[in-house]
């Protein structure tokens, strides 16, 4: 069990992680080598630590080690909690924190609000399929 985990552990670590870079190239506008600016250092900048951060993510989803405990991985929801629930706290604060600024405008929500997807949804996706696969493994008995 423990190295399935690990197996799944590293999966959500390293896809989510290409996924997220190939997401933000592209919302960053890195991929157009014709103009080179301050804004496009900027950019540069702005890619490293959006990488690093989700690192950090993919590092926090650890959590799903929980389910080498028997209470947890028979409950379907607590399972469940132990995938998702830092990948969609992350995304709903980014969002809702673009909404309660002081100068709240739908633009910032709605840039927030790619930008949040360029980051955390490729986790989230990842995380919930790595889920209802170890679900199905666990229905079928091939995991206890």
């Amino acid at each position: 069990m423990s190295g399935y985990l690990t197996l799944t552990w590293l999966i959500i670590m390293i896809v989510s992680f290409l996924v997220s870079r190939l997401l933000l190239i592209d919302y960053l506008g890195l991929s157009d080598d014709d103009n080179v600016s301050w804004l496009d250092i900027f950019s540069g900048i702005t890619f490293v630590f959006t990488l690093r951060f989700v690192f950090f993510l993919s590092l926090s989803s650890i959590t799903i080690f929980l389910n080498l405990f028997k209470k947890i991985r028979s409950n379907w929801f607590l399972s469940l909690l132990t995938y998702l629930l830092i990948p969609v706290g992350t995304f709903l604060s980014i969002v809702f924190g673009d909404i309660f600024e002081e100068s709240f405008k739908y633009e910032n929500l709605k840039s927030g609000f790619k930008f949040a997807a360029c980051v955390v949804l490729p986790h989230l996706a990842i995380s919930l399929l790595c889920f209802l696969h170890f679900r199905r493994l666990m229905q079928k008995g091939k995991l206890n």
